[in-house]
Formats: C-alpha cells, structure tokens, sequence
C-alpha cells in the first residue's frame, strides 16, 4: 500500500517541475496495461466445473481402486479395549486400578492371535489407536517440552512430593528461580512426557512357525534424521537432572541406550524417562489434531504373507483410566493414506457434483443464449422519519451550522448574520505603543505541531485508543499474556504494535512538515521599529510583539513582503495612505486588496511626495520614535476580516475597521504589493492572529458505510460473545466430566487459573475470556488501518486526476477529507449554490433601462435556451464598434460614442452613468505600455459597472484618499475633463439591507449626493413614484432582465440638505467609535439614510413596515448584467439527473430569473411543466381562485386585510373579534386587534403606520395559511408519477413559512418526489436549513452541498459530502468542504467515476475483511469442539499474527484501489449505472450477512473436509502419523486459498497488478512456510523454545493429501460462488451485471448505446490525448497552457500602485485578474462574510 501511495503521488516530470499545479502524467496506477474486464460467460463457467469436475472425478476414481489392509484387534474390527476401569480388574491384559502401580511382567502379557487373509504388502506399518484421549487438550500441548512446563508443588521433608499434591503427574526434579525478585523452588513435571507410559509396552509378532517378525522403528518419526539439527533443552536437563530406579531394565521398555547405564542416588521412586531424542518420543509428543487417533510405533518393512499370527504384549506402564480405550492396527498405506475410501468417495462426490452442476449450467446456456433483460432502474424508496423528531428545529440547526471558523457568526431571528460585537459585547483589549511592559499577550511565536520529540509516543497512542476497535484489541493483547491466553501475547501484540506504527509513522511525517513550516515561518525576518537606536532592525518574525510596530517592505532580498502579523496600519509610502495586499494565503483570493490608513496618522508620519513621481513618501523616524497612542479592538476571534476598534492618538479617537477591502487591519500572511512599504501596529500575534485561529480541520463527518460499519461489529460482537459462551459452557462441562476428571495425563490435581476440575464453574468462566482472545480476529484488526490506508490512495487518485484539473486556471481538483470517498457513490441529493457554482462568475455588461428605455442588443444564454426550447434560432451578438475596452460587448448605437448626449433622457442617463463610475470602492491601476485601465474591484460586478461607465462616457480615472476623480468624456473612450468628488460616507453591502451606498460631494461642498445602488426589492420600494413616470415600465423591465436570467441591480439617488446630512453625520461618526455594537448601529444609521426614516432609531423597512419614512430615491436606472454558464453545466446536470440524483438549486436571484436558468442548465425541462409555483406574489396575489376551498381563516384574514387596505377601523376590530373565537386565528387577530385599538384617526400619520403594520402582519399569516394550502394541495398531486417528472420553485418568503414544525415534512415529503427543486430568494442560513430538512428527516438518504463562496460554508458543512468551487470566490467554501473543484462540471466524474467505484470498492472490501477473518477464526472454534473445549489453537501463533497483515491484505487492498467493474466511458454514456449506491447494494445486511454465512459455511468445510481428507493417522504413504500443527498447517493453507480465490471472483478489472499481487500472496504464505518452518527451535532467541512447526511443510510438501485437500476444499467453497454469480448476473442480474454483459457481448444488444472501442482503451492519460470537457488541445498548446509565468517583483517605484494615467516609464506592473463576488451585487463585503 505504501508502493501505491508513493506512485500515486509521484511527481511531475521535469517538463512540468515547479511550474504547474497539474496532476502528474506518469501516475503508475492510471493502468498502462490493458485492463481486462472479468464477466462470467456460459462458456467460462461451464468449462471450469467441467474441467474441475473431471478432475476430481479421475482423482476419485482412483482412490476407490486402491485397496485398503487396514487390520484392527480383535478381528471384529472394534479396537482392543487394553484398559478400561469399568472392566473387570481381572482381565488377562490388564492390572488393578492403581493410580500408578508397576505391573509384574509375567502377569501383564497377554497373546493375541489374527489372521490374515490375504497377503500385505510391505511396508506394513503397526499403530497404536486411542479414542477419547485428548492429546489436542491444551493443557496436553502446553506440556510438550519440560522446559516449557513448569508448576509450583508442595513437597514434605524428603523432598518428595505431599499427599495433598499427590497425582498422575509427578515433578521430576526442582531448580531455583528468581521469581518477581525472590528465590524460589520450582518443580518440573512434563505432563506429556508421563502420558509417554501409554506408548511404553513392548510387542511382539510371530507368525505360525512361532517366528518373531522383524520391524525397526527407524523411519516412525520424520524427524528421526534429523537429531544433529534439532536440540532440546529437555534433553540435556533430563541428561543432568534425572535419576533412574535402581536395577530396573531399560532395554525392555525398548528405550534407547543413552541412558541405560546412568547412575545416581535411588532415593526416589520415580521413573527415569529415557532420552527426548528418541524416536518413539518423538512420535508421541507430537500432539494429534483429535482426541481419537494413531501413533505409529513400529514399521514392518516386507510386509505380511497371509495366515495366523500371534501379538504378544507385554504391559510395562499400565496407569489409571482415561475413560477411553486403547488398541492397535496393522496396515499398509499409499498416496491417498492409510484409508483411501474416505477420500476416494469424497473426492468423487465433489466431482459428481461439478459434473452435474456443469450439465444444468449447460442446459441454461442452451435454452437461454441471448440477450438477458435490462433491469429497471427507479429512485430509491423515500422514508420521511416522523418518530424522531430533533430537539433542535431544522432552523436552530441550520443556525448552528454556520457558526463555522470561517468568520460566519450565528443567526438572528431575522435571518441576517449577527457580527462579533453583538455577541462579545465585553470582551476587549489595549494595546499601547509603546508596548506597556506589564501587560503580556501571546507571542508571535508559531507552533501548528502536535508533538515533541518527548511528547510524541504518549500523545499519539492516547490519540489513536480514542479509537474503540485500538482499545479492543489492546485488551485483547493484555489477555494474551496473561495465562488464561491459548496463544503468546506476540501474537496480539505484534499486529497491534503494527497497526499502531503505521498510524504513528503517518502522524509524525505529517506533523514533522508541519514542524519544518513552522520553523520556516518562525524564521522569516521583518522589520521592527527600535525605540532606543530610533530605526528599524531586522528581527525574526517570532520576536515580533504586540505594540512592536513592524515596518514591511517589498523588493528587499533579506525581509520578506509578508506581514508578520496582525496590524493596524499606520502610514504607507504611498502620498494617500493606502497600500495593496494580496490575500492569497488568507482567503485564497488572487486579486489585490485595498488597505487605508488613518489620515491624521498618515499626514503626521510621512513627508513631503517625492519629487520624481509625486506619489510616493517617506516616513519620518523622529515622529515615530515619539509616537503614543492606544488601540482599544476586540480580543482575538476567528472572523477574517472583523476589526472594530478605536485609536487614541493626541486626544483624538480616530475609528479603525476591517472588511475584505478598505479598513486598517493587515492581517498575518498577506503579502505587500505594488507598495514599496507600509508601517503597522501589532495587535494580535501567534495563536491570536486572524490565520492561526481559522487553522482548523473541517468537521469530522462520518460515512454511511462506517456508521453501518458500527452497527454490524455489534453484531459480529454479539456472534463472538456467543461463541465465547458456548466455549465457557462447553469447558466447564467438559471439565465436569468423568473424561476429563480421570484424565491423568492433564494432571487433574494439578490446577491452574484455566484448567481446575474442582471449580467447573470457575473454569467455565475464565474459559470466556480465553476464548475471548482465541476468537478476538473475528473483528479484524488490520481493517480499520487498511480502510484508511485505501481512502487515502483513492483520495491521492482524485487529487491527481487529469480529468479534472482546470488547466486554464492552473488549479486540480483536491480531495480534502480522506475518510468519505464511498459516500460520493450513494448521493441522493445535490444541493447547489448558482453564483459561481453554476455560472462563471464573470460579470458581462448586457443590458441595462434608463429612463424606462431598454437599451443592449444581443442575446444571453438563458435566452438562447428558451429559444432553443420553442424551435426558434436567434442571431450572432453584434459586434462593439471600435474604440471599445477589450472584453466590452455591449452594443447599442443610442448610447455608445457619447450620443446618449442628443438624448431627451440625457440628465437621466447621465446621472446613471455616474452613479454606476462613484458608487464602489474599487482601485485602479494602470499598465506601462496602455492607457487601458486595469480595476481592481471587489466583486465582479463592480468591475463591469466601472468598465460600462468608461465605455459609456463617464470614467472613475483614480482614487486619492477620499477624492474620486471622474472625467465626462464627449469624445474617445477614456478622455475628458476630469472632476474632483470627495467621498464622505460608504456603507458598504450587508446581506440584510442587499444594497451599497455612498455619499459624496464636489469640491465645494455645494453638492451633497446620495447614491444607491442594490436588489431591486431593496431599492424599488423607496423611489418616489409621483416624480418617476417611468416607474412601472422600469418594473416591468426589471422582471423581464429577470425571465432572461440576467442579473439586474437597481441604481437611484438623491440630493441630500446640508443640516439633514450633518445631523445625520454626527450620529454617524459616534457610531463610528462604538467599541461596541459598531455593526449593528452603522447598519441602522444607513437604513436611516437610504429609506429616509421620519423617526430615529427605527428597524430597516424592510424588516419591519411600520416604520415611518418617505419615498424619496430618484430612480437612475436598472444594469443587466450575465454570468455566463460554466461550461458543460447542463450536460453534467443531465447526467446527474439520469443518474437518479435528485438536484435542488438554492439561489438569491429572483423566481422567473432562477426557472430560466433552471431550464438553461437542464435542471428544469418542458415535460415538467407545467412547473409547481409556490411564491409571495402568487400567495398574495387577489385570483378568485384561492376563493375556492378556502377555509373560513383564510377568508376572514383575506376580509380583514382589505379592510385594512380601507382604512376600515371598525370593520377591522369586528373582523378580528370573530376571528378569535376560532382557535386557528387567536394569535393573530389578537395581535391585529391591539394594533388597531390605539389608532384614533386614520388619516393622520400615526394611523398611517398602524395600519402598515397591520397590513404587514395580516399579509405575514395569510401568506403562511396559503402556503399551508399549497404545499397540501401539492402533496396529493405529487403522489401520481408525472412522465418527466415533477418540479418545484418556491421563494425564501414561502420557504420559510413552509419549513415550520408543523408543515416541513408535510413540505419535504412532496418536495422529494420532484424531480428537480428550485428555491430562490433565500438566505445562507436557509441554504442550511434545506440541506438540514432531508438529512435529518430521511434516514439513508445522502446529501452533498456544493458552493463557491461564504455564504455556502453553511449548507457545505450541513451535508453529509461538502463541495467547495475552487474559483474566483476565495477559499472559504474550500476550506469548509470535504472536496474542492475547480468546475462545476467536474462534479459528473467524481460522483460518476470517482465516487461510484470507491463505493463498490470500499463496501466489498469491509464484507470480505470479515469473511476472511470469520473464515479462519471459525477453524479455530470448530477444533475447540474437538478439543474438550479448551481453546487449543489450530495454528502456530507465527501463523496467527502475519494472517491479516501479510498473508489476506494485499489482494483486497489492491482490489479497493484498482477494481474497475466498467470503464468510465460505459458509466458516462449510462448514468444510471450509479444507482446501484442509492440501494446501498455493496453493503447491506443482506449482502453483508451472506458473507458472515458464507464464512461460517466455508469454515465448515475448510475444517471438517480438511481433516477427514488429510488422513490425521498418518502422512500418506510414508505411514508416519500425522500431528496437531501438520493438520492446522494444512487447514490454514486451504483458507488462504480459498479467502484469495474468492476475492478473485469479485474482482472486475484484471492487469498485471492483479495477477502479481493475488498469485503472489498465495506465493509468499508458501516462501513463509518453507522459512519459518525452517528454523529449528532457539534458533531465533530463548523466547522461541517450542518447535510445533519445525520442519512441518517439508513433510507435508511430499504429501499427495496435503495438495489434494486444498484442491478438493477450494473447489467445494469457491465452485458454489461462481455457480451463483453466474446465474445471478445472468438470469437475475441489476444494472451494472447487464450492461457488463453488454460491453462483453455488444452484437446481442443492438439498442444499447456504447463508447467506441478507441474510447475503451486503457492507455496513460497526456495532456494532449485528453479531452477537458469539450475542448481539444494539440500537443503545442497544452503544454503552453501548463506552464505558469514566475512572478517577478521589481524593486523601488516599480511596485509602487499608480493612481493616475502613465506617466513615467519606471516600471512595470503586471495586471492582475479581476476579484469575482459570489453576491453578485456587493460592493465591500461586510464584515461578517
């Protein structure tokens, strides 16, 4: 996985190296090699069960044929019971039941005589046969080795062992040991090695003539050759330690001679065990795989002839009852084992079986040949959850939502952002300068780094056991080390050690990049002002202060142009104050910022202009150096460009501001431009900056898949603690039971904390914790590391995708969040923004009305589409006469070239124009070599104003300080006698008022303006109707710019009397100084002025009608302005729509603007119309239609209001004390009755605005009851299924009515049966509140959000999958999303493509993690059932660790990056291919219970089968008894075939990759095998003292059983799989089966559309063979196109801004690109954006 990561990551080549932001052209995993797609065909799949079938077949057929000689004793076939306690204790073979008595010799032989009918072939092998003897217990393989087995005994004085120890199972000796700090005496007992006294009887075979048969017992142990290799510690202990009974005869025990002549003292009664090396040790100590089983014991290597023989057994070491019998076998065995009817019939089964399934695979394939049927594809069922209601509204919610750390405060109950100052009314701080010594704040030290070299480990582990499935296992391997564990704690440790590493390894690379940043930034050095030497010294930045005042330069090689940090600015070396910035690192925004200083500071700071240029200063140190003054702002916050602050300067309070452009405030990383230096005061440094405290990750959402993920673990939990239950069950029983009581060989007497036959219930009950960590793998432990490891390569792979890189723009597409890459395949709603996700956001002059006169020719794109729709083609645009500004299409004769002069509206027309070149803060900058202005404007539409204006004839040349200069042009563009305007106020655009202006007069004061521009239901309202007879038409044309898709603003003025101004003034400088509450008073003040209020201190009218004032704008003029489309947006919206994505489009422009632009975009189509309408207007409107059906509210709310509109007191109160006797309307008549109880004349002014308020409230609760009745009516319409679809347009005013408690999911459930919904005129917290309304109120529905600019952060981090345009807005909608694109259009291939495959990846991945994982730990639980319950593991705990991170994890991490089921081509051309995620097919409880069951079924039969099959008794033809881990060996290799074939079949796209990585795995657990059952024991430390596996595979290597039982296992798991898959896809198949099937076999589906075989091929993707959209580029171009000019900063006056038209040649100043707004109509953000 780290290889893909690398890969995928891998750089550019040279050609592209450092100069393009385009993804790399050599990524490895764009598959160079053909990819080929895996369909299961008839042919394929009858072939392999024939083929397979055959096989076996022959195999089968063979097995049969051979003969089995197995003999048993006696000859009735029963084994000979030897010794059994409930006999008679007089048997002629057997001995009293002692515990440990040494029978007589001559009383304990016995003869047995058999007859043998036919000859048997040699070798013929003789075996000892056991049943019910647990040798598989673990407490008997715990006991293997003595060295391994140690125990604490109670001895008396002689140092014997004391009665109360007394038992089967002696210590041989004792050794002293330091245990936990103390010396103590530690006694040995090899239970095993006692349990050798069953395999001590000697034997002898004569045949008739009473001649002894030769055997040998070379050869009975495979590891009989290799004692040079192999060394137990047991033997050289045994070899000091041991002591034999005196004169007792080893030779007839057949004990081998190295200890027959060994000497010692016969002071105890103990047997000497004869040496570890021995064969026949060897043998019994190999623990067996069942409690019934052989042991070889001697070989006869001529075989038998046939006739009587007679066995003569001599008891040596009989011992008390195991409660099982004991006897013996003589055979002769071959490839297929001792009994190969077993074998033989199974094998012939399975092939039948293959056979018979291949003959009705065929018949289908004969009888159904062709084509199968195209399934139906329909949206996914919708559930609105009415039982779980939030405790929060969806409202409070969508409020909630927007307190995000990109500067978006809560909501007000009016909708409108609240500003820092309301909310942090007391909270603020001082700042001196100089800096007061006693007051300490954050330095500007910077740290974003987690760790420390210390702090690392400890830290990062607690973060990563924040984690449940870490803290289960890490509890899981605190078990397993304690005793009651059945395997060693490496065997938990080393996977969780791993796991952990590699997370670890993540955080610190990623945290030491963050480390290295710092120190670079920490680094960088600036300029601080020395108050001592009375300059400014170079410091780093992390010395800088707060109070320090920081000089910042440009063209300086040492200091770097970036501010350090935040500042408040004080002068600049330009003569007015003002220098530029570049907020690139703050908001991503490209274009220049304006920055103003404080005029009184800036004329007392600076010096004369320079001569040369006259637009440039230099500052003066000594007034500097004598500088004191006091900042009071607020404490730091996270909103950008907040900044309310006041500074005292000489007893002058001189107000400080913030704002995107304008205001004081520098903040941290923004970089100087076009300004040789500017001089600040720090206020907020390091954490405290306005960057530092907007560092923060976007919200943690969590995926579909994971949060069902977390419900399934509970119930594999459930499965695990069950099987956990019936292994504590099944371990007290056992233990409970006279098997296992009698047992002596397990040393009963001997307890220990898991095996205690005195205390079943205590055993039974720690048995569930051991089993607990025996069966811990059935929650995989690797899972959650490799989802993550998978996300992030996906993550890379988008990122890196050519496909959609915006190679104009220079920008890629950016997969911010590593964890919701599958959640993009199963969207079910798109909510999108229009301004800037939809449209370019490139503002074009198209249209305008002066004078009630529409002027513009040309058509736009919404206009063409209507066109388009009623069959009708229109013209090509005009040209622009010559002599225009490049970029400037507007044409119209009657205004163009000053002729608008002749025009009788010529006063009109003019006040337009110059209202359209004052109204807006923008700069202007003009290139060295063109007298072309560049502007640098704050939103695009400014920028299109200024540039129309130009054009126009009225030209804003530069700004100075507060002065405007315009010149009136009569003749070229750009030319004319320039006039001086002073700016005296600007209120800038704030979402609530939807309107700019500014207030300005002429040299002499004589003159004071007010000029307006803004929405035209905020500006429209308050234009003096009597002195505008073009009033209406003007309307009428602002509806008709509207149905064009045009985005119109309306621009009016008046003239304002001195006194008026002044007043209103003075309030507006207190205002201006507020510490708090500045925002909120500034806002009111500009109501005021704008809406010319008659009272003071009065709410906007828009907010509240009853608000007195006067209707006094003179109307200048209406723009018209067109943001073009993106491009390919309709043709992606049309493919989302057939991808069964449901797309609502949340907008502020006006209804019939946003239905135009729904049809223009594909959104809206004609078989929707008629469209569902739900507006104010319509609620509002006086049809006698809403007469029909109306309840008797409505009716009296509707008499009432034209009461009211009448001016009807009495009638009025009547109305109202009817109305509130019903309860329905009690509130509100209520209410209105108030109002009208304190009107006294209707004619007077108060009356006046009584009954405003009446017809306000009135008109509020009509509109909801009406909208009530709509979405009612609406409700029972959609429930029939309209052909095209139903659609729905519904405005903010009715949104908000129809999202109340009690109609939103009356309103929700027909808003989800649309097809398309459009919702214009709504605020951002109405955006949230939608994306809200579906997410809470459908369970399983997924949303995504997509938007440009802030407005959208809301509803970005409201839905589940948040999308952020990287464009012209900023990066605030990026920073909040979870995905960042540069095109709207990109959006088709990341859900389509991107998101689609992840889905079908990540879903299978997560089912096949516990398939395999439940496959293996069910072997495990199966043997326990053969091993009395005591959790003896199957498999070597080497096997146990490496199973899930290197033998199973390769295949499926390969298959979740590169499995392609279809190629992009097929999904683009067939959208519908994504429904699949809206059933949630890959994973559901279905899908994911089929493979729980399918796991436990293939256990099953990879246990069972695999033993049977194996022949436990012996090794095939060698004859040599078969053991505990040559069985689980065998076994865990059928399963890792088995879990690897089987992510093979659901494997789709096969290349070399695959191939490699899937063969290889099965490869590597082979090398594994041949190396870690290499090394002899020891060999890799002292730790490593057991030898289960030693030498394991080289044995089974030469077993014919050992490969065929992977074979026919394999088959019998994997065989049914495919079988199914095939029918499924064939007979019963969903929508990406079929057309899988289409690609394959396209001559069957002539009607099916498919790309061509070109478009097939898999080849890596050039810039030049790719197709952006629906551009071409040859080779030449695109790599023109990918390089990125390197910016040059010039030094001295060639940075510096010029102001006016060019006149020197001192440099140069590359333009910049123009800034876009998302708002369309903003002038200055606000301060909240």
């Amino acid at each position: 996985m780290l290889f893909i990561s690398v890969m995928a990551a891998k750089g550019k080549d040279q050609h592209d190296k450092n100069k393009s932001k385009a993804p790399s052209k050599n990524i490895v995993l764009q598959q160079k090699a053909p990819v080929q797609q895996l369909v299961f065909t008839g042919p394929c799949v009858i072939s392999t069960f024939l083929i397979v079938g055959l096989v076996l077949l022959i195999i089968g057929s063979v097995a049969l044929s051979q003969r089995s000689n197995i003999k048993s004793f006696p000859s009735n076939g029963s084994p000979y019971v030897y010794f059994d306690v409930s006999k008679s204790s007089s048997l002629s073979c057997g001995c009293t039941a002692t515990e440990r008595s040494i029978c007589s010799q001559t009383s304990s032989s016995c003869a047995i005589t058999v007859v043998l009918e036919n000859d048997i072939p040699g070798p013929v092998y003789f075996y000892y046969t056991l049943t019910n003897f647990f040798q598989n217990h673990r407490r008997y393989v715990a006991s293997q080795d003595p060295v391994q087995y140690r125990d604490k005994w109670t001895v008396d004085a002689a140092g014997l062992p004391s009665t109360g120890s007394f038992g089967a199972c002696w210590p041989l000796e004792t050794y002293n040991e330091t245990v936990l700090g103390k010396q103590e005496t530690i006694y040995y007992y090899p239970c095993g090695l006692g349990a050798l006294s069953m395999f001590n009887d000697t034997f002898q075979l004569q045949d008739s003539n009473s001649n002894t048969v030769q055997w040998s017992k070379e050869g009975i142990s495979w590891r009989a050759s290799l004692k040079g290799r192999y060394q137990s510690q047991s033997e050289a202990w045994l070899r000091q330690n041991c002591r034999h009974l005196g004169g007792y005869d080893f030779s007839l025990s057949g004990f081998s001679d190295s200890l027959k002549n060994f000497s010692g003292s016969p002071s105890g009664r103990y047997n000497c065990w004869h040496n570890v090396s021995d064969e026949d040790f060897m043998v019994w100590m190999r623990p067996a795989a069942s409690s019934s089983f052989w042991k070889l014991h001697r070989i006869i290597p001529n075989g038998l002839k046939k006739g009587a023989y007679t066995l003569i057994v001599n008891i040596n070491f009989p011992v008390a009852s195991f409660k099982g019998t004991k006897g013996f076998v003589l055979t002769n065995a071959n490839t297929f084992g001792t009994d190969p009817t077993f074998v033989g019939a199974m094998t012939l089964a399975v092939g039948c079986i293959s056979l018979v399934c291949c003959a009705g695979l065929l018949v289908l394939f004969v009888m159904f040949p062709g084509a199968i049927q195209k399934p139906e594809v329909k949206y996914s069922e919708v559930v609105i959850d009415r039982s779980q209601m939030p405790k929060q509204t969806v409202f409070e919610k969508a409020a909630g939502a927007m307190k995000s750390n990109f500067s978006l405060p809560s909501f007000t109950s009016k909708d409108y952002p609240a500003t820092a100052d309301d909310s942090e009314a007391n909270d603020r701080r001082e700042v001196e300068c100089p800096p007061d010594p006693h007051k300490h704040f954050e330095s500007n030290y910077v740290k974003t780094n987690k760790y420390t070299v210390l702090t690392f480990l400890p830290l990062n582990l607690f973060l990563q056991f924040h984690r449940l499935a870490n803290c289960y296992f890490l509890v899981i391997a605190i078990l397993a080390s304690t005793p009651l564990s059945p395997v060693t704690g490496t065997t938990y440790w080393f996977p969780l050690i791993s796991v952990l590493a590699i997370s670890a390894i993540k955080d610190a690379s990623e945290d030491y990049r963050r480390y290295k940043s710092d120190i670079e930034e920490n680094s960088r050095v600036t300029e601080v002002f020395n108050s001592d030497t009375g300059d400014f010294e170079q410091v780093p930045w992390k010395e800088v202060t707060v109070g320090s005042i920081v000089r910042v330069k440009t063209g300086d090689e040492v200091c770097t142009p970036m501010v350090p940090a935040d500042l408040s600015l004080l002068c600049t070396s330009a003569v007015d104050g003002t220098c530029f910035l570049e907020t690139a690192n703050l908001d991503g925004e490209t274009n220049l910022k304006i920055r103003e200083a404080p005029e009184v500071l800036h004329k007392h700071l600076v010096g004369e202009p320079h001569q040369a240029d006259g637009h440039s200063v230099d500052c003066k140190l000594e007034k500097l150096k004598a500088l004191k003054m006091k900042i009071n702002c607020h404490i730091p916050d996270a909103l950008l460009y907040d900044f309310n602050a006041r500074a005292e300067w000489e007893g002058q309070d001189i107000p400080l501001s913030g704002g995107a452009s304008g205001g004081q405030l520098m903040q941290r990383s923004t970089k100087l431009k076009n300004t040789k230096w500017c001089i600040g005061l720090a206020v907020y440094t390091g954490k405290e900056t306005k960057i530092q405290m907007n560092m923060t990750d976007p919200p943690n959402k969590v995926s579909n898949i994971e949060r069902k993920l977390n419900v399934f673990i509970v119930g594999i939990l459930m499965i695990l603690g069950l099987l956990c239950l019936i292994g504590a069950i099944g371990a007290g029983t056992m233990n409970n039971s006279t098997d296992l009581k009698g047992a002596w060989y397990l040393s009963p007497q001997n307890t220990s904390i898991s095996f205690n036959v005195q205390k079943p219930g205590t055993t039974g009950f720690l048995a569930f914790f051991t089993f607990l960590i025996l069966l811990s793998l059935l929650v995989p432990i690797s899972l959650y590391v490799s989802v993550e490891m998978v996300k992030l390569v996906i993550s890379i792979l988008i990122s890196s995708d050519r496909e959609m890189y915006s190679e104009e723009d220079d920008i890629p597409s950016k997969a911010r969040s590593l964890g919701l890459c599958e959640e993009l395949g199963q969207i079910n709603y798109i909510f999108s923004d229009k301004t800037g996700t939809l449209t370019q956001n490139l503002m074009e002059f198209k249209k305008c009305s002066i004078g009630g006169v529409e002027y513009g020719q040309g058509f736009c794109e919404v206009e063409r589409a209507i066109a388009r729709r009623q069959g009708r083609e229109l013209p090509e645009d005009p040209i622009p006469p010559p002599g225009a500004d490049p970029g400037f299409k507007f044409v119209d004769e009657r205004l163009m070239s000053g002729k608008w002069r002749e025009s009788q509206d010529r006063k009109v027309i003019e006040d337009f124009l110059f209202n359209m070149a004052v109204n807006h803060n923008a700069q202007v900058e003009y290139n060295e070599d063109s007298n072309i202005p560049v502007y640098q404007a704050e939103s695009p539409d400014e920028g299109a104003f200024v540039q129309a204006a130009r054009n126009l004839g009225v030209f804003f040349s530069r700004r100075n300080m507060k002065e405007i200069h315009i010149k009136m042009s009569h003749g070229p563009v750009g030319e004319g006698v320039e006039a001086k305007w002073t700016v005296l106020n600007f209120n800038a655009f704030d979402n609530n008022r939807k309107r700019t202006s500014v207030v300005i007069s002429d040299e002499g004061r004589t003159n004071i303006l007010l000029l307006i521009k803004g929405a035209d239901t905020s500006v429209m309202p308050f234009i003096d109707v009597n002195a505008c007879p073009y009033y209406r038409s003007t309307q009428q044309q602002v509806d008709k710019f509207g149905e064009q898709g045009l985005r119109t603003l309306v621009f009016a003025g008046r003239s304002l009397d001195p006194e008026y101004y002044s007043a209103w003034n003075e309030k507006f400088k207190k205002a201006s100084l507020l510490s708090d509450g500045r925002e909120k008073a500034l806002r009111q003040l500009a109501c005021e002025l704008e809406e010319h209020h008659t009272q003071d201190g009065c709410e906007s009218v828009l907010f509240d009608s009853s608000t007195p004032h006067e209707r006094s704008l003179t109307l200048h003029g209406v723009t018209a302005l067109e943001d073009k489309l993106q491009e390919n947006v309709g043709e992606c919206i049309s493919q989302l729509a057939k991808a069964m994505i449901k797309i609502w489009v949340l907008t502020g422009d006006k209804l019939e603007t946003a239905i135009n632009i729904g049809f223009a975009t594909a959104l809206l189509t004609q078989e929707m119309e008629p469209l569902n309408r739900i507006s104010q207007d319509d609620m509002l409107s006086d049809d006698p239609e809403w007469s029909k059906g109306a309840s008797e509210y409505e009716q009296q709310l509707t008499r009432c209001l034209d009461a009211a509109h009448h001016r009807d007191t009495a009638q009025v109160k009547e109305i109202c004390r009817s109305g509130r006797q019903d309860s329905s309307g009690a509130e509100v008549f209520s209410k209105v009755d108030e109002v009208a109880a304190r009107i006294k004349r209707n004619d007077d002014a108060q009356g006046y605005a009584e009954f405003l308020s009446i017809e306000s409230k009135l008109k509020d609760a009509l509109l909801k009851e009406r909208v009530r009745r709509k979405v009612v009516e609406l409700n029972e319409v959609t429930k029939t299924p309209k052909p095209g679809g139903w659609a729905l347009v519904i405005d903010g005013t009715c949104l908000r009515a129809a999202a109340t408690p009690e109609l939103k999911l009356l309103f929700l459930e027909a808003s989800v049966r649309c097809k398309a919904v459009v919702c214009c005129r709504v605020t951002p917290s109405q955006k949230a509140q939608m994306t809200l309304l579906v997410k809470d109120n459908i369970p399983g529905q997924i949303t995504l959000a997509i938007g440009d600019g802030a407005n959208d952060v809301s509803m970005i981090q409201a839905a589940h999958i948040g999308i952020g345009i990287r464009g012209k807005e900023g990066q605030q909608a990026v920073l909040a999303s979870d995905y960042a694109l540069p095109r709207f259009a990109y959006l088709e291939r990341l859900l389509l493509i991107h998101g689609r495959w992840s889905y079908n990846r990540i879903g299978t991945m997560v089912c096949y993690f516990f398939y395999k994982n439940i496959s293996y730990a069910f072997t495990l639980f199966w043997f326990s059932v053969q091993n009395a319950f005591s959790a003896q593991p199957l498999y070597d705990d080497g096997y146990q660790a490496l199973y899930n991170l290197v033998f199973t994890s390769l295949p499926v991490m390969f298959f979740a990056v590169l499995d392609r089921d279809l190629h992009p081509s097929v999904v683009r051309a067939h959208p519908e291919l994504y429904s699949a995620g809206h059933f949630n097919v890959r994973f559901s409880v279905t899908r994911f219970s089929m493979f729980i069951v399918g796991a436990i079924l293939h256990a099953t039969i990879l246990y069972f089968v695999t033993q049977e099959m194996l022949d436990l008794n012996s090794y095939g033809s060698s004859g040599r008894s078969q053991d505990l881990w040559a069985a689980g060996t065998t076994t865990l290799t059928n399963v890792v075939w088995t879990v690897t074939i089987v992510m093979g079949l659901h494997t789709r796209s096969w290349t070399w990759m695959h191939w490699f990585v899937y063969v290889g795995s099965i490869l590597v657990w082979y090398l594994f095998l041949l190396t870690y059952n290499g090394f002899a024991p020891l060999s890799l430390g002292s730790w490593d003292t057991e030898d289960n596996v030693y030498d394991v595979i080289y044995e089974l290597g030469d077993v014919f059983l050992f490969w065929l039982s992977t074979f026919v296992t394999v088959s019998m798991c994997t065989l049914p799989i495919l079988c199914y898959k095939y029918c499924r896809e064939q007979y019963f198949p969903n929508i990406d089966d079929y057309y899988r099937r289409v690609v394959q076999n396209p001559s069957l589906y002539p009607a099916e559309h498919l790309p061509s075989s070109q478009q097939l091929d898999i080849k890596i993707c050039q810039p030049h063979e790719r197709n952006f959209g629906s551009r071409g580029y040859s080779p030449d171009a695109a790599r023109e196109a990918t390089k990125v000019e390197e910016e040059e900063e010039a030094a001295g006056v060639a940075m510096e801004a010029r102001r006016g038209p060019p006149q020197t040649s001192s440099g140069s100043v590359r333009p910049k690109r123009v800034k876009k707004d998302s708002q369309g109509i903003l002038e200055v953000q606000s301060s909240s954006p």
